[in-house]
């Protein structure tokens, strides 16, 4: 069995960010755990940070939370996957 490497704090960030995007009608923490791989309990301390930076925001709190993302949390995913992208290039050209 293949182990996964350990995503860092700001790729599990990004990964849930990304998910969330995918349900621009908002998306409840456990279908956004299963979405990331991470379990809820954790999950949620991550999500309140991210709501915390501006990143994410509640949609609805009716039957439970919805989570969307916000404008500033679009431009924080796009910046991320372009500094990867660019460090992976980088890195491959020493």
């Amino acid at each position: 069995m293949r182990r996964e490497a350990k995503r860092s704090r700001m790729e599990l960030y990004a990964t849930i960010l990304e998910v969330v995007t995918r349900y621009p009608e908002g998306l409840g923490i456990t279908r956004l755990s299963y979405g990331v791989g991470v379990p809820v309990d954790r999950l949620r301390v991550m999500v309140d940070a991210l709501c915390s930076y501006g990143l994410m925001g509640k949609l609805a709190e009716e039957g439970g939370s919805l989570y969307g993302i916000t404008p500033r949390g679009l431009e924080f995913l796009e910046t991320f996957w372009k500094m990867k992208g660019f460090l992976a290039t980088f890195g491959e050209k020493s």
